[in-house]
């Protein structure tokens, strides 16, 4: 997700504003460049759109896709702004305020019902929609975001550690309890060539807006469980699901079995990483981005197991992967029929086009939303999210339903405090209610 790649990459994407692919001919009687806004337009000059891409790290990729589909549609001009890695103010920000209307957005799910939920249009007559079930929607049931990109999040492994720990192929399912999990911890912790089983970094992105919403997933829609908290009616402190994760965190974080145990709270990304990469350690908290970091160490394989918060195997929560969209396209309701046209047709292109297929998946090796792209990413851990898709292993990704570029700085220091046996469950619990009753 754009917010924890800007606090845990140290590369950075070439420019921010990303240059334009072409710009609005010039030329042309004013009456011309007046019908080029209009809707059923016979004018020759091409219609010009521009598109906001959150996901930085794929600037080159959405660029190049934007010209192959340019080639194929000469009618219509498309401008890619990218935004850099590290910078967290959206890229739709800077433009809007400089005069510029964007077309088609890039955000975040729960920005793009919330921050900008005035800013798209009705998408749910979209032919695309019948091919997901990721489309997000907004309160009155109308789909509103197109999913783009498909993340994942959960306990990360090495599968050749786990496999020589428990003697066979590990499968990551097994593990439902969490009696099971320290069970697992101790083979781990027995296993030649192995410093600690866990290595996890407990920056206060990791611990708060990714792990610290998990709890969120105890019922079938999180987003009423928000209005709950935010109606001030759930008691954390007494709620299992809730303490439970934090149990589960006590066990990960432990000087017993974490690497950075004696020490939990610092800067240990890349250490951390690195540990799980070379398996000197097995297992660390972290998405389906981690790939980039573990892959340049070992060519070993990597999975995800779930975060196991109780002795009850039948508990969903022990059993599944949070998964779902992490940025969604949105059509600017400001643009011009003929702009909202031409950006339609883009969206139907990278769903139904081979060329938009391979885009997504091959180029970009983003989990595709779309049930009829035959493509499958390559890396592991996204390979990972798709079996536990195929055997629907998956639950919300919860950061969906949060502030979660707030949550680094305000949840995420207190979930530390506890990590640092500086504050208590309950001290938590009451600092998360209040958080939430705050909220707008």
């Amino acid at each position: 997700m754009k917010l924890m790649k800007a606090l845990k990459r140290t590369a950075m994407i070439g420019m921010t504003g990303a240059l334009a692919f072409s710009l609005v001919a010039c030329s042309g009687k004013t009456e011309e460049k007046a019908s080029d806004n209009n809707a059923g337009s016979k004018s020759d000059s091409p219609v010009s759109i521009i598109v906001t891409n959150g996901k930085g790290e794929i600037d080159a990729q959405f660029k190049e896709a934007a010209k192959a589909f340019m080639d194929a549609n000469p009618d219509i001009k498309v401008e890619v702004n990218s935004t850099a890695v590290g910078d967290t103010l959206n890229v739709f920000d800077k433009l809007t305020a400089s005069g510029k209307v964007v077309t088609l957005a890039m955000f975040e799910p729960y920005a793009a019902l919330n921050k900008y939920k005035d800013v798209g249009i009705d998408l749910s007559n979209e032919k695309w929609v019948a091919e997901t079930t990721s489309a997000l929607t907004n309160a009155e049931g109308q789909v509103v975001g197109f999913p783009f990109a498909v993340e994942g999040m959960g306990l990360v492994y090495n599968q050749k550690v786990m496999d020589k720990a428990v003697g066979g192929t590990f499968d990551p399912f097994t593990i439902n309890t969490q009696d099971e999990l320290k069970e697992l911890l101790d083979k781990v912790k027995a296993t030649e060539g192995v410093k600690a089983p866990v290595a996890y970094q407990t920056e206060a992105w990791s611990v708060g807006n990714h792990y610290s919403s998990l709890f969120l997933n105890q019922v079938e829609d999180p987003a009423t469980l928000v209005n709950d908290l935010k109606a001030g009616s759930v008691d954390l402190a007494g709620n299992d699901i809730w303490n439970g994760y934090y149990n589960t965190l006590e066990l990960l974080t432990s000087e017993e079995y974490n690497e950075f145990g004696k020490r939990p709270i610092g800067q240990y990304y890349d250490a951390a990483h690195l540990a799980v990469g070379k398996g000197e350690s097995a297992i660390l908290f972290n998405g389906n981005w981690a790939y980039d970091s573990l892959k340049a160490v070992a060519g070993d394989t990597f999975g995800f197991m779930p975060v196991a918060v109780d002795n009850n195997p039948d508990n969903p929560v022990n059993n599944k992967i949070a998964v779902g969209p992490t940025q969604v396209l949105v059509v600017n309701k400001k643009a011009s029929e003929a702009e909202q046209a031409a950006a339609k047709k883009f969206l139907d292109w990278i769903v139904f086009d081979e060329a938009g297929q391979d885009f997504v998946v091959n180029k970009s090796q983003v989990i595709s939303a779309f049930k009829n792209n035959p493509n499958t990413v390559t890396n592991p851990l996204g390979i990972a999210i798709a079996d536990a898709i195929g055997k629907d292993r998956t639950m919300h990704f919860t950061t969906n339903f949060i502030n979660a570029a707030d949550w680094p700085t305000t949840v995420g220091p207190e979930v530390q405090k506890l990590i640092a046996k500086q504050s208590s469950k309950e001290d938590l619990a009451k600092y998360m209610e209040n958080y939430f009753k705050n909220q707008q």
